[in-house]
């Protein structure tokens, strides 16, 4: 029947119109033409002093920018006793990368990362727990409908253990950026208002991609007042990419921010157009 018919083109406009259709194909296509070389990662490993954590983390961000998009994560698997070295922010960092490895693999984000995300009543390293979140946001860049709430009660839960909250507020940031949802916007800001450097950066960056492209003259007033306030230089530079994130494609309307920052006699970075 017509009416089968064009609500069958309605429901496929949406899909591309809501961006889960090129999501799919584009996911179908790294997958299928992936033709990375894990050779050359297992020479970088065996070249490399098993002690060199500078090293270690980089062979880690070497293989994620190489697999990005295919899902493929066959090299972290054959050698999860080299991987189980990484500490601390290195632990982090190798747990975030599986977000650029599955970027747009959203049906399959929460079950692939289960064994990492915080889980009430469980403690866990919390920087595989923040890596874990972290990575949530990667695979659901700027599509995070679907996991705005479970990152969001993240954030709530995560109390005062900055390495999960630094996690939350960038995976908010990225699933919802764009979006100027005012709820996730307070959150982030009384993660800021709380002058942590480490869970403070995150916010202040999550707080301008949620607000990318708006530029919101209450979000950069605020933002600009608090980098005075504060006394951290990360919250600072956090910032000022956060402002630059608000007014990312609104060129001559920044031009008065940038003259003020610019005339500013603190050393808040300057935002460039």
């Amino acid at each position: 029947p017509a009416s089968e018919a064009e609500g069958g083109r309605k429901g496929k406009l949406g899909r591309i119109l809501s961006g889960s259709l090129p999501i799919s194909l584009h996911l179908e296509f790294l997958c299928r033409n992936n033709h990375t070389d894990l050779g050359i990662l297992q020479q970088m490993r065996s070249a490399v002093e098993p002690r060199n954590a500078l090293c270690h983390s980089a062979i880690v961000l070497a293989h994620a920018l190489m697999s990005a998009g295919t899902t493929s994560d066959t090299f972290l698997r054959d050698n999860l006793e080299w991987l189980s070295r990484a500490t601390n922010w290195a632990k982090f960092v190798a747990t975030a990368t599986l977000g650029v490895i599955h970027h747009g693999h959203m049906k399959e984000a929460s079950t692939l990362l289960q064994p990492y995300l915080p889980t009430q009543g469980l403690s866990a390293s919390p920087f595989s727990e923040g890596g874990a979140l972290y990575a949530l946001g990667l695979i659901h860049a700027n599509h995070g409908a679907a996991v705005r709430t479970q990152l969001l009660d993240a954030l709530r839960n995560a109390g005062s253990n900055d390495v999960v909250l630094h996690g939350a507020c960038l995976a908010l940031g990225l699933a919802c950026m764009s979006t100027e949802d005012g709820t996730l916007y307070e959150e982030l800001k009384s993660v800021l208002y709380n002058d942590s450097a480490v869970a403070g950066e995150a916010a202040a960056l999550g707080m301008g991609l949620v607000m990318a492209g708006s530029g919101s003259a209450r979000a950069a007033e605020e933002m600009v007042a608090y980098a005075h306030d504060t006394q951290h230089e990360k919250i600072i530079r956090a910032s000022a990419i956060g402002l630059a994130l608000v007014f990312c494609g609104r060129e001559e309307e920044a031009d008065p921010l940038i003259t003020q920052l610019l005339l500013d006699k603190d050393d808040i970075p300057l935002i460039t157009q």
